[in-house]
């Protein structure tokens, strides 16, 4: 059942400079060769078309010459690559000698592919080998570096809009654009929410290996030029509330809301005033994986709110008199409200409305 690489790699090694086989038909089922080689063709056609395979995509024909037969493979998931087996005593092992033939064509292909599953292996294994102490000293000297891999250019491009805006963004307002060019993708976007002539612009990135690098090159050039222009520049430096284009239309939570700078949204963050009535925003961002201890302070029908044992370090920490949202939904199966003086566990995310508790367990 597993496919053997190593096999292949040596059928490979065995064809001469003219790209000839010289395996026979006694060699290509010796001994200590696959057990069935059909299997191991099976088997590469998936991995390397990515999916499963039919009977259409692989299709044996067998012809009989006297007291022997032989097969032909035709590889429809391979434009229909056809391959020939040798003379075999029976049409099952002329069929395996087929498929072996498949293999020793496509050997170079099989060790590269072999090759890519090692590294990803090895990667993983990389990674899992970090003992607690290396993964501190790893988080520890990202942060020093300043590097947050939450802070992407396209967060920090969503901030500045909404800050120009005052305003939340609403879907399609920015759109972005990947294409297949040569040497990779590359990306352009549209800010709709930005004011006048600006919503009907459009900036071009870098070429990069991935969408998801093109998208971001792009946010960075848009980023730049963005923030170059003085009016835009010094519309986005206004609080909330007193741009000249804010006023009695924004979309925002309106009047006497409060806001925060947010690490995780790469921007500020508005709080309404009836926030602690009607519970945080759908949208989360996980904080921290380590889980809190706290007290439950209130319960309503729908959600609660824990106060916690110990002091969190963010921005958002002294909104609602330092207690944490709670929904009901968060809570253990079964669990459906929770007394105050219960004490609980949890994990803090942050929303548009600032911090919750995420995965409630009881203590």
């Amino acid at each position: 059942g597993v496919f053997n690489f190593g096999w292949c790699s040596n059928i490979a090694r065995s064809m001469n400079a003219d790209g000839m086989t010289g395996v026979s038909a006694a060699d290509a089922l010796a001994p200590g060769a696959p057990v069935d080689s059909k299997t191991d063709l099976n088997q590469f056609c998936q991995r390397y078309c990515k999916r499963p395979v039919t009977k259409q995509d692989i299709v044996y024909v067998v012809n009989r010459f006297g007291h022997q037969y032989q097969s032909i493979v035709k590889l429809n998931c391979f434009s229909g690559q056809e391959y020939a087996g040798h003379l075999c005593m029976s049409s099952k092992d002329a069929e395996k000698s087929a498929a072996s033939q498949a293999l020793v064509a496509y050997g170079p292909t099989i060790e590269t592919l072999g090759s890519k599953e090692d590294a990803q292996k090895q990667r993983k294994k990389a990674q899992q080998s970090l003992t607690p102490e290396e993964l501190a000293v790893k988080k520890e000297r990202q942060t020093q570096e300043g590097e947050n891999p939450a802070i992407t250019p396209k967060t920090k491009l969503n901030s500045l809009c909404m800050k120009i805006a005052k305003r939340y963004l609403q879907k399609g307002e920015t759109i972005y654009d990947s294409m297949k060019v040569t040497g990779g993708y590359q990306a352009t976007v549209r800010l709709g929410a930005l004011p006048g002539a600006w919503a009907a612009r459009c900036w071009a990135g870098e070429v990069c290996s991935t969408k998801q690098k093109a998208e971001q090159s792009a946010a960075e050039i848009a980023l730049s030029q963005v923030l170059s222009d003085p009016e835009l520049a010094e519309e986005a430096s206004k609080p909330k509330g007193k741009g000249e284009e804010d006023k009695g239309t924004g979309k925002g939570k309106g009047k006497g809301g409060k806001g925060y700078w947010s690490g995780y949204y790469g921007g500020w963050v508005w709080q309404g005033p009836s926030d602690e009535d009607s519970g945080p925003a759908p949208a989360r961002e996980l904080v921290s994986e380590e889980r809190l201890a706290g007290e439950v302070v209130e319960w309503k029908e729908t959600h609660g709110w824990i106060k916690a044992s110990s002091d969190i370090d963010h921005p958002a920490a002294g909104m609602r008199r330092g207690k944490i949202y709670m929904a009901k939904k968060d809570l253990p199966e079964g669990v459906t409200e929770l007394l105050p003086g219960t004490a609980v566990e949890f994990v803090v995310y942050e929303d548009g409305s600032g911090l919750g508790a995420g995965e409630v367990t009881l203590l």
